[in-house]
């Protein structure tokens, strides 16, 4: 996910400093006490307390959604408190002021940004932690703070060792240092080093709790009804039926939408198939993608667009021009794990446990759709099974704690795969119009053109409650959202700034206005815009008659970081000598900081894309778990080569065809490829890994079906004819 408040503030550049007052949030955590404070513990920060019994606990503001952080973020405390990994207790946070991020401003786990913006704070609070016990064991000992030192859980000196618990009573009145010093690099232990996972053994053994593994007691179930056209409501229903089954308790219209509420799932969702609903048609009735995508391409021959970018001077494209028109398909997320929620409401609070990427966005919603305020609001958060950006939004939460607001009773909110399928916030659906001018051999310009709807027009819109100070009037919400969807980055990110030199560059944004419900999908606006760029990169290495690795390292600086990887994935991958039968196709692609290339290796086995082996290069900077990067790289490539050859959603008459994973497929496990995944080592501070693996993966596949077959696919999912 790819917004920011501070990006929000620039592209709207509405009402000057006025607005922008209202985003200076640092003076709200003072007043707000720390999550799980208890009167006997040591908690000089909202992140880290040490019990009276000694327990180390860290409050993980992060949601773990199987990218790494449960791991990632206690090993940088860890490092800083001298001490395993594993001997620290890790609890889901609840929503605090000071886990808002200095780039969002909000509570959100999204950009791939959870170990980048968290590598200074965490360790400072565990260096603080780590400075007052020492204060308290010199003290105590009466001894000189530089004789001790830490080493799990405790303080050791020359005539011993004594627990952390021995020292909180008279810790807890030591004042916290001002500044701390961190753990040199070269003194590391555990950042770089540590290889295992916190919490796989919870994971295989069952024993992690995921929002559906939540149990309540005396809470029913509920499974909701649901337009079939996006926007619908209900105009009528007939229960009868439905209320005669066993189990069910009681059938509401809930905000349009059609609750069914039973002891059990299974009870709610028979009783849910006898309802009968009249919709009324919603706003997209009649919205196709095949017309959306028509519309796209009418609108990169008809309109200007915004200019996003625009380097060297026009004069500079001379020779012949070509063009090549793309296009993407909308995506589902397909989370394992179906949105779910329990939410318990009584005459002055909510509670709701689930899964959620953004805490924040939720409780302002919840607060918003029930009437309660904020405060009055908990998220207990637990595991997610997968986010990829879907859970970022709260609608699930907002329906149960609906639900459980009109029925009285504590409710467990349970969707089916059909509903997750069909009620996403899909990636978009994109079409770009890539150009060049060719002077002999010589490209003197590249050019993109994009029409794409606007992810950030639709988001500002749904969660400016939150992004926005309360005092604005709720009319101006629209207006603001309006602003910021024409300068939407998510649509061009990937298509500028790529490092690439030609004499003449530009980038050009078409809003499209219609749309069925988008959001930020792993790796947002790149996952689409490499597959542009790398692919039509290849078609000018074709046309100039070049190798595309040397063509791709003949327009990039000496120093450039994009050189490095495509030099070493090239070693790796042994480019251009493919085993027999075997076709190589590259690309590369910076995302969220992180540089990744990838060389895929296909054949074509009747007419049928057989990939054989992905080989994968990333610069991450330092990897604070190298385990965990290989596993994300693993995963986004995974995740990639499904959209590539399988991902389509498609709209008819605003309702989504596709229904569960028999027409949205995922890749199998025999079509899996090798996957050799090396790590370029770097000393700077830590950068993306949950998302950067995927954008390449695309392109480098489509230069290699063009390899095998001389064919160019512009279009995904890629189909050979």
């Amino acid at each position: 996910m790819s917004l920011s408040r501070r990006n929000f503030i620039k592209s709207t550049a509405l009402l000057g400093g006025g607005i922008a007052i209202g985003f200076n949030l640092s003076a709200c955590s003072k007043s707000a006490p720390y999550p799980n404070m208890s009167a006997t513990a040591l908690q000089p920060n909202a992140y880290l307390q040490v019990t009276a019994s000694g327990e180390v606990i860290l409050q993980l503001h992060k949601a773990e959604m199987g990218q790494g952080v449960f791991t990632g973020i206690t090993t940088l405390a860890a490092e800083e408190l001298k001490m395993n990994p594993a001997l620290i207790t890790v609890q889901h946070a609840e929503f605090h002021p000071d886990f808002r991020d200095p780039e969002f401003y909000v509570m959100i786990t999204g950009g791939s940004s959870s170990a980048r913006l968290s590598y200074e704070p965490v360790r400072e609070a565990a260096a603080t932690v780590a400075a007052i016990l020492k204060s308290a064991a010199a003290e105590h000992l009466n001894l000189p703070e530089s004789s001790l030192s830490l080493l799990d859980g405790k303080v050791v000196h020359a005539n011993g060792e004594t627990a952390f618990a021995d020292l909180i009573s008279i810790a807890r009145g030591m004042p916290a240092p001002t500044s701390v010093s961190l753990t040199a690099p070269q003194d590391f232990k555990y950042i770089g080093h540590y290889n295992q996972r916190l919490d796989a053994r919870d994971k295989v053994t069952g024993s992690s709790q995921f929002g559906l593994d939540v149990q309540y007691p005396d809470a029913l179930t509920a499974v909701l009804l649901r337009s079939p056209s996006f926007g619908g409501k209900a105009k009528s229903f007939d229960a009868i039926a439905a209320l005669a089954k066993s189990g069910v308790r009681a059938v509401l219209n809930v905000d349009g939408a059609i609750a069914v509420v039973a002891d059990t799932y299974w009870q709610a969702k028979q009783a849910a198939s006898v309802v009968k609903v009249e919709w009324e048609a919603g706003p997209l009735a009649g919205v196709s993608s095949d017309a959306l995508r028509a519309e796209r391409h009418s609108l990169l021959d008809t309109e200007s667009g915004k200019n996003v970018e625009e380097k060297g001077e026009q004069s500079d494209a001379r020779g012949e021009t070509l063009n090549a028109l793309y296009d993407v398909p909308y995506l589902a997320h397909a989370t394992m794990e179906p949105m779910n929620a329990v939410a318990v409401v009584d005459a002055d609070s909510i509670q709701i446990w689930t899964g959620n990427q953004a805490p924040d966005i939720a409780l302002s919603a919840i607060a918003d759709a029930t009437g309660f305020s904020r405060e009055q609001i908990r998220i207990h958060n637990q595991m997610l099974g997968g986010g990829f950006g879907r859970r970022i939004l709260p609608d699930y939460l907002v329906e149960a704690a609906r639900v459980a607001q009109l029925s009285g009773h504590p409710i467990k909110l349970v969707w089916s795969r059909e509903d997750d399928m069909r009620g996403d916030f899909y990636r978009p659906n994109s079409s770009v119009k890539m150009s060049a001018t060719v002077d002999g051999n010589v490209v003197t310009s590249l050019q993109a053109k994009v029409a794409a709807p606007s992810i950030m027009g639709q988001f500002v819109g749904a969660v400016s409650n939150t992004l926005l100070p309360q005092w604005l009037p709720n009319g101006l919400h629209n207006t603001l959202a309006g602003l910021a969807a024409s300068s939407d980055p998510a649509a061009t990110e990937g298509l500028v700034e790529t490092g690439y030199q030609f004499p003449y560059m530009r980038t050009d944004y078409v809003m499209q206005e219609t749309s069925i419900p988008i959001g930020y999908w792993r790796s947002v606006g790149h996952s689409q815009n490499a597959f542009f760029m790398e692919s039509f990169i290849d078609e000018l290495a074709v046309r100039t008659e070049q190798d595309p690795l040397q063509f791709r390292l003949n327009h990039l600086t000496a120093d450039s970081r994009r050189r490095a990887v495509l030099e070493e994935v090239a070693t790796r991958a042994d480019w251009g000598n493919p085993l027999p039968g075997q076709f190589q196709g590259l690309a590369v692609h910076e995302s969220f900081k992180t540089m990744v290339a990838q060389v895929v290796s296909i054949s074509i086995e009747d007419k049928k894309i057989k990939v054989h082996k992905v080989v994968c290069v990333v610069e991450c900077g330092l990897a604070i778990n190298p385990d965990i990067v290989h596993a994300q790289m693993e995963g986004g490539i995974v995740f990639a080569l499904t959209a590539a050859l399988k991902g389509e959603i498609t709209v008819i008459d605003g309702a989504v065809q596709q229904s569960n994973f028999h027409n949205y497929e995922m890749l199998r496990m025999n079509e899996t490829p090798d996957i050799e995944v090396h790590i370029m080592a770097s000393a700077a501070a830590p950068t993306g890994v949950g998302e950067p693996g995927v954008p390449p993966l695309a392109p480098a596949l489509a230069n290699a079906v063009f390899a095998a077959t001389g064919q160019r696919l512009r279009q995904l999912p890629l189909k050979l004819v």
